[in-house]
């Protein structure tokens, strides 16, 4: 039965849960969260994404220690022109042999580089081919599925932050959320079982910042309420109910006292969250 779930009880009721202490970071080497760097997602963050921050104890600066790696690449980001560092992707001369059968060796690299057992990768394999017509499953491994398409699937159909995350987890230099076979692997390895509990708040806390400014504002919190909980107006909160309930949240979780939520603030609230990483899923 497919799955699909945000777990969002992150600010129980109209408050949120005190803050925790700040953790430390990973040691140089552990990769993210204690597993060793083959098993983090094929692109850390995305096409052109900063890797995440994670504070210093007792502060609210300083980098994660990157693991080093042979998956790492260096690359501009063409619509900002940074240079980022990355996982390697596999391009197109990795990805010899027939596509409509994923390659043995290729099938060993998927299985190092996401959460995902070699029994998912393949059905995900078939899930993604099925959304391609029988010319273009011959190349698969070089075609993007449109947004349209990728919405289709029973366990992104129904979820409110569809859009979110296809534009998340999409590499189009167009924007337009289409997804590669790599990116629809990224996005089952986020939201699988196995995958951290940092590795999923980095991305919840993407698919929740709607203006991509790296904060969660008045606005990105307003619009995640209304997707959680309908457009309709016998679901929508009233105007004083959604600025109280945003004041609450930001009144626990803005510990800098900005007016928004940064991804270390934001991952403070997570580690008090113990039934986040476990419904924060899509299952095929």
């Amino acid at each position: 039965m497919p799955r699909s779930g945000l777990g969002l009880g992150l600010w129980g009721g109209a408050t949120a849960p005190s803050m925790p202490q700040v953790p430390a970071c990973p040691a140089p080497g552990t990769g993210w969260g204690g597993h060793s760097p083959q098993h983090a997602p094929l692109r850390a963050g995305g096409a052109g994404a900063q890797l995440p921050a994670c504070p210093a104890p007792g502060s609210l600066s300083g980098p994660w220690a990157l693991p080093c790696s042979g998956f790492l690449e260096t690359v501009v980001d063409a619509p900002g022109g940074r240079r980022v560092t990355r996982l390697r992707q596999l391009g197109p001369a990795a990805m010899g042999g027939s596509a409509s059968q994923l390659p043995r060796d290729l099938l060993g690299e998927y299985q190092e580089l996401t959460f995902l057992t070699k029994q998912e990768i393949l059905l995900a394999h078939k899930r993604f081919s099925e959304l391609l017509s029988k010319e273009e499953r011959e190349s698969i491994l070089q075609k993007r599925v449109p947004k349209s398409k990728i919405l289709t699937l029973p366990e992104l159909r129904a979820n409110p932050f569809r859009d979110r995350i296809c534009r998340v987890f999409s590499t189009s230099e167009d924007g337009d959320g289409s997804m590669s076979f790599e990116d629809f692997l990224d996005m089952l390895s986020v939201f699988s079982d196995s995958a951290t509990s940092e590795i999923k708040s980095h991305y919840a806390f993407r698919i929740f910042d709607f203006d991509d400014d790296g904060t969660l504002d008045r606005k990105d919190l307003e619009k995640l309420v209304n997707c959680l909980t309908g457009e309709g107006d016998e679901t929508r909160l009233s105007e004083s109910e959604m600025d109280q309930l945003i004041q609450n949240i930001l009144e626990e979780s803005d510990i800098d006292k900005d007016g928004t939520i940064n991804l270390s603030e934001f991952q403070h609230v997570i580690s008090r969250s113990p039934d986040f990483a476990s419904s924060f899923k899509i299952v095929l």
